[in-house]
């Protein structure tokens, strides 16, 4: 829902620089947040996904009043909130499904994800259909997004405790017991000296830097009228679905080869398709600047301009990306580990990444950077972080070893081989596996 109404620009406002400046106060405290989000989710669990989701029907109820104070101070009470709720949905996405489903788990995740948002853009569409001259939208639908956003945070009260979420392979998704401050600070620490995590840096930095461009300038600098931009919203999350979709299967295809295979292909297929849209982005920017959708006599772009066509593909392209590029981040980092709380850890640093970078791009925009400058940044950090992230690729073994403590047994630390348990006995660990054909692999004790 949060997508879906940023996504049309202003967050629907006629004037964006509120919703610049709240999206920086957001970003902000959305990265302090994500770093200590990991810790909090580790030692409280998913109790804390209620108050982190009413954080946005607060944001959302701000644009009822006529303060561009108040709906600052509610962004940043939102990055509180959003911190702490994507952290959990990192540990939980990345953690639960067995390692040959982790792209499927995330295409379910994003397809649902963005089915909200595809779902919400239908509200201001529907409401503003015929609005073909004002630039803000209804008051009903920001009471639209409210009511559906605080039956969704209540929802997630269904959820069982991780150490009580069984695989469909019979192993425990969480074995520990609830963590502690100390131990949390010392393994978030730990992340700092991670190199995969240290190169992957411009990769995080850019998964969310390209959203000012797309819903502030593309979508919401003037170009397009709010009947256009709410048709553009919709589409571009109906995208996503179909990139989610995809990319996600692709991912899990066995037949493609290793999973260092798979990471290569899919990395060079989201940095091929991204490359293709910023380059057509370049060849629509060229048409308008932040002072000619200013001038007088300026008429913007409707859905029955004869060159729509054109534009709303490209933007369909961008949300395509989007879900790809996300996707390949976190099925990436979820061949890393499949454990609870280190999952959380390494998506509460992909965030606090993501949401440092993203307050620096806001204001970008709103110091009125020019269009065109604002395209090749995204094109610079985006392209760097891609390339990098081949190291990371080269990396990826086929099944994930790892040693995890902390368990609620009270038992020494044990071996997770794949998600399940195994013991270690001279050295050498066989992995077999139930719904694939079998590996085998020595390790050194």
């Amino acid at each position: 829902m949060f997508n879906a109404l940023n996504g049309m620009g202003g967050a629907g406002q006629s004037d964006p620089k509120t919703t610049n400046d709240a999206n920086t106060a957001l970003a902000v405290t959305f990265t302090i947040c994500s770093l200590i989000g990991a810790p909090v989710f580790n030692i409280f669990g998913h109790r804390i996904l209620v108050p982190a989701a009413l954080a946005y029907v607060l944001y959302v109820g701000s644009y009822l009043t006529a303060s561009p104070a108040f709906t600052i101070a509610t962004g940043a009470i939102l990055g509180i909130g959003a911190g702490f709720l994507w952290t959990a949905q990192a540990g939980i996405m990345m953690s639960y499904p067995d390692e040959k489903d982790k792209g499927k788990a995330f295409s379910i995740f994003w397809m649902v994800f963005n089915l909200g948002a595809t779902v919400g853009a239908a509200i201001p569409l529907g409401n503003n259909f015929s609005n073909d001259g004002q630039s803000s939208v209804k008051i009903g639908t920001y009471i639209g997004f409210m009511c559906i956003m605080g039956f969704g945070a209540f929802l997630s009260l269904a959820l069982l405790p991780a150490h009580k979420v069984i695989r469909a392979n019979g192993s425990p998704v969480s074995l520990h017991k609830f963590s502690n401050w100390k131990r949390e600070a010392i393994e978030i620490m730990h992340l700092f000296r991670d190199w995969k995590m240290l190169c992957l840096i411009p990769l995080f930095a850019g998964s969310n830097w390209f959203y000012t461009y797309q819903f502030q300038v593309y979508n919401g600098g003037g170009y397009f009228n709010l009947r256009a931009r709410s048709l553009n919203n919709l589409l571009y999350w109906l995208c996503q679905i179909i990139g989610a979709g995809v990319f996600g299967m692709l991912l899990d295809w066995s037949r493609l080869g290793s999973r260092r295979t798979r990471a290569i292909i899919g990395n060079t297929l989201v940095l091929a398709i991204l490359c293709a849209s910023w380059i057509g982005g370049i060849f629509v920017q060229r048409k308008f600047t932040f002072e000619s959708v200013k001038a007088e006599g300026f008429v913007p772009i409707d859905i029955y301009s004869d060159n729509y066509a054109g534009y709303i593909i490209l933007y369909c392209i961008f949300g395509f990306v989007d879900a790809i590029y996300q996707g390949f981040i976190y099925w990436l980092l979820g061949t890393m580990t499949n454990d609870t709380e280190r999952a959380a850890r390494y998506g509460g640093f992909y965030k606090t990444i993501q949401n440092a970078f993203s307050a620096i791009s806001s204001q970008v925009d709103a110091v009125h950077t020019p269009f065109m400058t604002q395209l090749y940044i995204n094109f610079a950090i985006e392209g760097v972080g891609l390339l990098l992230t081949y190291i990371v690729c080269f990396k990826v073994s086929d099944v994930t070893v790892e040693q995890v403590d902390n368990l609620i047994d009270g038992h020494n630390p044990e071996v997770l081989v794949g998600g399940q348990i195994d013991t270690l006995e001279g050295g050498n660990i066989e992995i077999k596996y139930e719904h694939e054909k079998n590996y085998a692999l020595s390790e050194k004790s």
